[in-house]
């Protein structure tokens, strides 16, 4: 009992470690990895590098392959690029084990102790990430030491279920893929086939099955997040899932060749092990590199599961044999617009949607919806400015015309609000875990669902072309004084004391200020209509 204690509370700390690590490396490189990934579709080589040295940096396959399925559900990047990444991520996440396999593990106390220290003193954020990686380090190799240790008695013990474990292949592979999927990472698994290792419980032979069934299991957290996926983003996942599968068939069917070579990289155990997990993925890359453009062609085309995001790049009512002829042309214009609205209105729906129950994969969609109104908003600005006739436009028709491109400019605007501004919200409130208080969750609530009550009635007023808004416009002077309302009630709960208003007031009255600048585009579009 206490030897399974020991080993889970061992297990813990290395995990604690890896997290230190890659929050500590993302802080220091957030904005060159977005970057990064945003410009890998260039070559298959140029994306495998930037893969590489993006995991290298952050140390988690993980995250990169899952920003990639946000990635491609947005457009950023095509299936080409993202095949490219991760078969660079994949090699990039052996460092950790590389640096298990070189028994440094005295160095860990050191590094704790230097990662602490330097974060008593530090104020720069920079300098805090530094020392949430030393920490982390430290915790890697000092979990380590203790993993050895526990490890070091078990040979005298007589039989066990960790000894079946070990001596049954396909039980080891089992296991290890069921761990990573669990833990979440494959250099925790592998860094316990070292210490396994070690202490002399297993040869190369013994840890090939862990090492091939972590690989597997590393797959795990971008399959979890295909349930919110769109086909673009499911993709990706499947793929790197059929890559691990693939490089595991080849080292099955090439087993005795593939060990042969392993043992001639090093003498240990220890970095034959290490060594054969980073062969593993390059011998992946190498297979699948050349055939990438070919291999992307085929799975977009066969691979069709999830819903496909509908996006309206492309105009649907727009003739342009009508051009030379206003009124009609601005009647489809309008009809074009109005289908625009309704988009930015289901961007609005989702919006709320997330920032109820927490939905952080939403703000990839808004992103790639955002993209498409502003693609949609273009083509039809380029209609209205060829719109013309053939003594030029009177003065009614220049009004109406005006008109519309305002329609748009605001329908632009409150698509950045939402992709922008909700979607950064939405961030905080799911990352940090910021919760609002009940009472004032639910005077948010209310006002959301009467800020898009405004709108379907605006969009009403603009399909209709009616230039009665009266009704439109009260309600507007009943939804400014709400917002006055809502700060009100807010710095009553603030002066109150309430420990959630206080932890995320920033949160509630940032909401609450981008529902009122959406408000505001809204009733901008009335005013327009009045006689």
């Amino acid at each position: 009992m206490i030897f399974l204690i020991t080993s889970i509370a061992a297990l813990g700390i290395f995990l604690y470690g890896i997290d230190l690590i890659n929050a500590g490396l993302s802080k220091l490189f957030s904005e060159q990895i977005k970057r990064f990934l945003s410009v890998a579709s260039k070559s298959v080589l140029w994306a495998i590098i930037i893969g590489t040295v993006v995991t290298v940096l952050i140390q988690n396959s993980n995250t990169p392959v899952v920003m990639l399925m946000g990635f491609a559900t947005s457009r950023l990047i095509d299936l080409k690029g993202a095949m490219g990444i991760i078969l660079g991520a994949d090699i990039g996440s052996t460092l950790t084990v590389q640096l298990i396999s070189f028994n440094l593990y005295e160095l860990g106390l050191v590094l704790i102790a230097s990662g602490f220290l330097i974060g008593v003193f530090a104020r720069d954020s920079k300098v805090k990430a530094v020392s949430g990686f030393l920490t982390g380090l430290g915790f890697i190799l000092f979990s380590m030491d203790m993993l050895n240790g526990i490890l070091a008695g078990v040979r005298s013990r007589d039989g066990g279920l960790l000894v079946l474990v070990l001596h049954d292949p396909y039980l080891s592979f089992t296991v290890s893929l069921l761990l990573t999927s669990v833990v979440q990472s494959s250099a925790a698994t592998i860094g316990i086939a070292i210490s396994l290792a070690n202490a002399g419980l297993i040869g190369l032979n013994g840890a090939m099955p862990i090492i091939l069934g972590a690989n597997i299991g590393t797959c795990s957290t971008a399959l979890f997040a295909m349930s919110r996926a769109d086909q673009a983003g499911r993709r990706v996942a499947i793929i790197h899932l059929l890559f691990k599968v693939a490089g595991v068939v080849v080292v099955v069917v090439l087993f005795k060749p593939f060990i042969q070579l392993i043992s001639f990289t090093a003498s240990g155990v220890a970095h034959q092990i290490a060594n054969a997990h980073t062969l593993f993925n390059v011998l992946i890359t190498l297979i699948f590199a050349p055939f990438a453009s070919t291999a992307a062609r085929f799975f977009e085309a066969h691979i069709k599961t999830g819903r496909e995001l509908s996006l309206p790049d492309r105009p649907q009512f727009l003739d342009e044999s009508v051009v030379t002829t206003p009124p009609i042309a601005f009647h489809y214009a309008l009809k074009e617009i109005v289908r625009l609205g309704e988009y930015v209105y289901r961007m609005f729906e989702i919006s709320y949607t997330s920032i109820a129950h927490n939905v952080l994969w939403s703000i990839n969609e808004l992103d790639a919806m955002n993209g498409a109104v502003e693609r949609l908003a273009s083509a039809i600005k380029l209609y209205l400015v060829r719109v013309s006739a053939s003594k030029g436009l009177t003065e009614e028709f220049a009004a109406q015309q005006f008109e519309l491109v305002r329609y748009l400019k605001n329908f632009e605007v409150i698509s950045d609000i939402i992709c922008q501004n909700m979607s950064s919200e939405i961030e905080k409130k799911t990352i940090e875990q910021h919760r609002l208080s009940e009472e004032g969750w639910a005077e948010i609530r209310h006002y959301y669902q009467e800020v898009m009550t405004f709108y379907r009635e605006v969009m009403t007023v603009i399909e209709s072309g009616s230039r009665d808004t009266t009704i439109v416009a009260a309600k507007r002077g009943e939804l400014s004084r709400a917002e006055l309302v809502l700060l009100k009630h807010h710095l009553e709960r603030l002066n109150k004391g309430y420990r959630e208003s206080l932890e995320t007031s920033a949160l509630h009255i940032e909401i609450v200020s981008n529902l009122r600048r959406i408000v505001s585009q809204l009733s901008s579009m009335i005013e327009t209509m009045s006689p």
